[in-house]
């Protein structure tokens, strides 16, 4: 493979998506210059999202009071928060540092009105997720709704409640699966994931997530082929549906470059490439052909958008060509006597 669809680069002046919108002279005393971490501090600090301080305390799990003042802290001017005393919750005392900003959150429908809020319990990935694109008033569950496929082993059903939140997550490539293939939707998060998942929300709606969303497509497809190397075809199903959810959401936001548009049917390509290699196994041969046949298509519109795709669409042909006669030839051994 020559190019990856990370190594092109996206738009006439496309600028590095690491790099945020202001960086400070000086940053926090634990997340170096280096750090991957650097640029989504800094950024939230820009933002007034966060305070300048000696200390981020990036591993400290995040509470849900905490939430409520960064989701806050950039809709309500300091003087309207002053004017709020008291909370309709009933866990929430007057005279608080939070009282204000959990009140202003209930107010602006950022989180659920409730008897309890539960100030001081620590966030979950989803309920964190599922708050802030409510803050950014984006409609998780219009955005993509037509997509609706299990998306890991702790996302197979598309029916949960943060299924359309873990969608978007991807997306937007606010996340993506680990090494081990999960995307964690109940994992209590610190506030150092907090400022990736901000940061990138804020970069993917200012159109500066793009290379990343083509770099995590390009990621799911190699675990796409792994997993079928290994006969593990509901992980490669997994994969194939969270590589064209990224490209979906890089399409979005970039629809007329030719290299997102060619992703997008690689993406695809490598889905039907899925469904046809369990069709075989499966023994619904037809089926099988018809889905090398849609890999093959998909292929060839992929080089047509960008023939700098041409390698890994013609890898992409090969699998689909072989995949076909395998199953034509199958289809041709003779039904056994009864």
């Amino acid at each position: 493979m020559k190019k990856s669809f990370c190594e092109w680069q996206v738009g006439a002046g496309f600028i590095l998506f690491i790099l945020p919108f202001f960086v400070s002279a000086a940053g926090f005393s634990d997340v170096s210059a280096s750090s991957a971490l650097y640029p989504a501090t800094e950024y939230l600090k820009s933002q007034g999202i966060i305070k300048d301080a000696d200390k981020f305390d990036p591993d400290r799990k995040l509470t849900r009071a905490e939430v409520a003042k960064v989701l806050v802290a950039p809709l309500v001017k300091p003087e309207e928060l002053a004017k709020i005393t008291t909370s309709e919750f009933s866990d929430i005392p007057a005279g608080q540092w939070f009282t204000s900003y959990v009140e202003a959150a209930r107010s602006l429908g950022i989180v659920d009105s409730a008897p309890k809020f539960n100030p001081h319990a620590p966030v979950t990935k989803a309920a964190f997720m599922k708050m802030l694109l409510k803050s950014k008033k984006i409609d998780y569950n219009g955005a993509f709704s037509d997509f609706t496929q299990p998306l890991s082993s702790d996302v197979p059903n598309t029916t949960d409640w943060f299924y359309p939140m873990m969608r978007m997550a991807l997306a937007s490539s606010m996340t993506a699966v680990g090494t081990e293939g999960l995307l964690n939707p109940s994992q209590e998060i610190t506030r150092g994931q907090m400022a990736f998942f901000y940061y990138r929300l804020d970069m993917y709606t200012a159109g500066r997530r793009t290379q990343a969303l083509l770099s995590q497509a390009e990621t799911d497809i190699g675990n796409v082929l792994q997993m079928l190397d290994k006969k593990e075809l509901q992980q490669a199903e997994w994969a194939s549906a969270r590589a064209v959810i990224a490209a979906r959401g890089a399409l979005a936001a970039k629809p007329d470059e030719p290299i997102v548009k060619g992703a997008m049917k690689i993406s695809e390509g490598f889905q039907s490439l899925v469904v046809g290699y369990k069709a075989g196994a499966e023994g619904k041969l037809d089926l099988a052909i018809s889905a090398s046949k849609e890999a093959y298509s998909s292929a060839e519109k992929a080089k047509a958008f960008s023939p700098g795709l041409s390698v890994i669409a013609g890898q992409m042909q090969t699998i689909a060509g072989n995949m076909a006669a395998e199953a034509r030839k199958i289809k041709a051994q003779p039904t056994p006597a009864q």
